[in-house]
């Protein structure tokens, strides 16, 4: 495939649990994953997943603070969903610690779509 993707760790992001930036062609993700030390008493996985999409990745600035970082978008929303249903089942069933997953469009090209990409990354992590 022309545009390989190369995934790097430990240059940025060092006080998460894991951390990677995902390069594809000039679209840029970064991805972290964070435990809390404490394990709690639940009977599911404590895990949430944040994707954020920056206006600032394509280029492009917002002058409106609640469009910059208001409340997520419906597709973020979206591919939130499509980042945890893979990965949930992969988790080891006795795992109760918080888990926090974040993923972050650094760049975008403009090109092809991040949804699979931030997938990738933050399986990575």
């Amino acid at each position: 495939h022309p545009d390989p993707i190369v995934i790097e760790t430990g240059k940025i992001g060092r006080q998460a649990s894991a951390a990677v930036t995902l390069t594809r062609g000039e679209s840029v993700l970064y991805a972290t994953a964070s435990r809390d030390k404490d394990v709690r008493d639940v009977d599911f996985l404590p895990l949430s997943v944040e994707h954020t999409e920056r206006f600032s990745s394509a280029g492009l600035t917002s002058g409106a603070f609640n469009k910059r970082d208001g409340r997520p978008a419906e597709h973020e929303i979206l591919v939130c969903r499509l980042i945890d249903r893979p990965l949930r089942p992969l988790i080891d069933g006795g795992w109760r610690h918080d888990t926090q997953l974040l993923s972050w469009i650094l760049s975008y090209d403009g090109v092809r779509t991040c949804d699979p990409l931030a997938i990738t990354a933050s399986a990575a992590a």
